[in-house]
């Protein structure tokens, strides 16, 4: 569901477990850019200090950001809505939810680019060998 939010918003969304997030979160192809974001879900809309404190002092070490997402129940209608099919004896049945996002930050500005640079919200990577 978190998958689907954030490609709607135009993200091009990866595994985020290298990272120890659920998902990351590429503006570009992930072969011209680094990522900017990394996703944790909280489970049962419940997370504890220690968890937030130890993703949000590591993103910082990765340049990243974290966003916290908590998947919440909705209504057909409801703004920011999204639907998908559950799987039943009689046949599909929608079932509807909201993604409420929270940005954590931390010492790293994702959005700080050097000035010949034009594009936000891309880590563009220098082209070259790769080694």
């Amino acid at each position: 569901m978190a998958r689907q939010h954030f490609e709607q918003k135009g993200y091009r969304v990866h595994s985020g477990l290298q990272f120890g997030c659920e998902l990351v979160l590429y503006a570009d192809d992930p072969d011209n850019v680094h990522s900017d974001f990394c996703v944790h879900v909280v489970s049962e809309s419940c997370m504890n200090w220690m968890t937030i404190q130890t993703l949000a002092r590591s993103m910082s070490t990765l340049h990243k950001q974290l966003i916290v997402v908590d998947i919440l129940p909705s209504f057909e209608g409801e703004d920011g809505a999204l639907a998908y099919f559950k799987d039943k004896d009689d046949g599909y049945s929608p079932v509807y939810y909201k993604v409420d996002e929270m940005a954590i930050a931390s010492g790293h500005a994702p959005f700080k680019h050097k000035k010949e640079v034009a594009r936000v919200g891309g880590q563009v990577k220098k082209k070259g060998k790769m080694k």
